[in-house]
């Protein structure tokens, strides 16, 4: 009873971090604010975990960086296996790496509805104006254009394609990628989830 308890009392302290970085990640958007006091008591608690994943050169693109969501994406990892240890009084290999492909196909699968979002928006603006030469549209152009032409190179069209058909072959990729992986991943959990050790 007292080891379930832990347990839950840990898992509960991870989920109040996490929602401690949140805030932090989402006050980084107000950068020339002053936030005062509290956002410098705020940076003390959760910076030092950040930066830890802030150093993988791998997680930034020019515009994007990734560490914040993988540092929260680690936790949620822990958190639920602190969870299945309150719930079941043990945990398996089997648990544990069943609870790391959840987490990596949820994160996977977020990034992929994300992309297939944009590429919607940028789809649908594309056939109502052709005047597209906004910093917006640019932006969505620069977050989805690696996805394109990635895409472009697998398909190999023998004549070239209008950026309105590359969106829309991207989109349907995207797609179909998305259903199938959760398929694919939700029988490869319960495999792990039942191996005996």
């Amino acid at each position: 009873m007292a080891f379930t308890g832990l347990m839950r009392f840990i898992s509960s302290l991870i989920s109040v971090y996490m929602i401690i970085l949140f805030i932090r990640i989402l006050l980084t958007w107000f950068r020339g604010a002053s936030l005062g006091r509290p956002y410098e008591i705020l940076c003390r608690i959760t910076d030092p975990y950040l930066n830890y994943f802030r150093r993988f050169a791998r997680l930034k693109t020019a515009r994007i960086d990734f560490s914040p969501l993988v540092a929260i994406l680690v936790l949620v990892v822990v958190q639920n296996i602190f969870r299945t240890l309150a719930t079941l009084g043990r945990i398996t290999l089997g648990i544990v790496l069943s609870l790391i492909v959840a987490a990596g196909w949820s994160a996977l699968s977020f990034l992929l509805t994300f992309l297939f979002v944009i590429i919607l928006i940028r789809l649908l603006s594309l056939m109502i104006s052709s005047a597209s030469v906004s910093p917006l549209w640019q932006t969505l152009d620069y977050i989805i254009n690696p996805v394109v032409e990635k895409i472009r190179s697998i398909i190999h069209a023998r004549k070239p394609l209008s950026y309105q058909a590359e969106l829309l072959i991207t989109g349907i990729s995207i797609l179909i990628l998305s259903i199938v992986g959760r398929i694919l991943m939700n029988v490869l959990i319960l495999l792990l989830r039942n191996l005996p050790f």
